[in-house]
């Protein structure tokens, strides 16, 4: 306990950890306008922009939507929606994946140089991801004008579900950004786990593929993550199992997160 006493000012690691968290709340304009800042410099000079990105997720949708629900036997109408629901979730949940790799180690030169709190640089991957989201998820516009899909009441408890996966990726952020700036072979490894289990969870098919083993997907957190959003759109219907699994997810990755940013957080701009 001693070791914990005096860190500076006569205030503990966990107090300053406290206090990054709270100051990075507050400094709401700062991370918002950087986050818009690095969509600007990340497409300048593009016609297209951001929704150079938008478009790639129709042209997919268009392509493997009747490939692949000839292959499941699946028809159309049915299947086109469940994928491209898919799709433009998977879309979020990788990006904040593999952009929390990159959340200390991209903004080193302000870490170094700027007396910010850390946690700001989380915030800001996050809301960019959103931000991302928040036009991506227009894809499914055509999707719903060539089947005629109507918006439904039920649609808007893909908000709640939105909300759920963001309060998951901050903590996801914390970990992935200490454990890759520290090793940095951390970066290609989540990005090979990332692919790997685009192809494991149920994206392009249905769990139900799997037959009388399709309860594993019960155990598969990105899954879980998929379905907060999908679900409701899709009209599959809110499944208690998917909010249970995806809160002991959210709650394990801040058991893990808090414990970990309050120890190397004084360590991270020597890391970068």
């Amino acid at each position: 306990m001693q070791r914990q006493i005096t860190v500076r000012g006569g205030e503990t690691k966990a107090a300053l950890a406290s206090r990054d968290v709270l100051d990075g709340i507050r400094a709401y304009t700062i991370w918002s306008t950087l986050a818009w800042q690095d969509i600007r410099q990340r497409y300048r000079r593009s016609v297209l922009g951001p929704f150079w990105i938008t478009l790639t997720m129709v042209v997919t949708i268009a392509g493997m939507g009747p490939l692949y629900g000839a292959l499941l036997n699946i028809s159309t109408e049915e299947f086109v929606p469940y994928l491209a629901l898919g799709i433009i979730t998977w879309g979020l949940i990788s990006t904040l994946i593999l952009d929390g790799c990159m959340v200390f180690i991209g903004s080193d030169s302000i870490v170094r140089s700027v007396r910010l709190p850390i946690t700001l640089h989380v915030f800001r991957t996050v809301y960019r991801n959103v931000l991302f989201f928040a036009h991506n998820i227009l894809a499914y516009i055509p999707v719903m004008l060539y089947l005629r899909l109507a918006p439904r009441v039920e649609w808007l408890m893909a908000i709640p579900g939105l909300f759920i996966i963001v309060l998951a990726a901050i903590p996801l952020n914390i970990i992935l950004g200490i454990f890759c700036a520290r090793f940095r072979d951390m970066q290609p490894i989540v990005g090979s786990v990332v692919q790997l289990a685009f192809f494991l969870t149920p994206i392009f098919w249905k769990p139900s593929a799997l037959g009388h083993r399709a309860y594993v997907m019960d155990f598969n957190p990105l899954y879980m993550f998929v379905e907060l959003v999908r679900a409701p759109m899709y009209g599959a219907g809110l499944n208690p199992k998917v909010y249970i699994g995806a809160g002991i997810t959210t709650l394990v990755l801040y058991v893990i997160a808090i414990p970990l940013f309050i120890r190397f957080r004084s360590r991270i701009a020597f890391w970068i």
